[in-house]
């Protein structure tokens, strides 16, 4: 009899530890599945950022390749415009003249230097002079 008790006793031992390694196993399981669900909701937050900063990032292309295309004009028409001032500035003699005395002032010319190398007046030549000195 008392064997049979032993073995009983042992019985009910394990099946109440069984009981209680299940219960530990089950929360330990839902709390990993809590962590699971906020994993995937961090993820679908940061997929939807994703998605919005290859928007941004689509745009800002766009604007370059806009804002390139605007330069490329720009510069063109700088060009045309440098071209079209030189032609105008080689049609007039006297702007010429004029261009040559601005570059001897900037090479460091005199009033009366100026006045003998592009054979100017004085009150022309000190115009010019103070016009252009550095």
């Amino acid at each position: 009899m008392e064997i049979n008790h032993l073995i009983y006793l042992v019985i009910i031992i394990a099946i109440v530890l069984f009981i209680g390694v299940c219960t530990v196993l089950t929360k330990r399981i839902a709390g990993l599945q809590e962590k699971c669900e906020q994993q995937q909701t961090r993820l679908a937050a940061l997929q939807e950022q994703l998605l919005v900063n290859q928007q941004e990032l689509q745009e800002v292309r766009v604007g370059s390749i806009g804002m390139g295309d605007k330069i490329k004009a720009l510069v063109t028409t700088v060009k045309q415009t440098a071209v079209q001032q030189e032609q105008l500035a080689n049609q007039d003699p006297q702007s010429r003249l004029y261009q040559q005395a601005a570059k001897l002032v900037a090479s460091g010319y005199s009033v009366e230097e100026l006045m003998h190398e592009c054979d100017m007046p004085k009150a022309e030549a000190e115009l010019i002079y103070n016009l252009h000195k550095g």
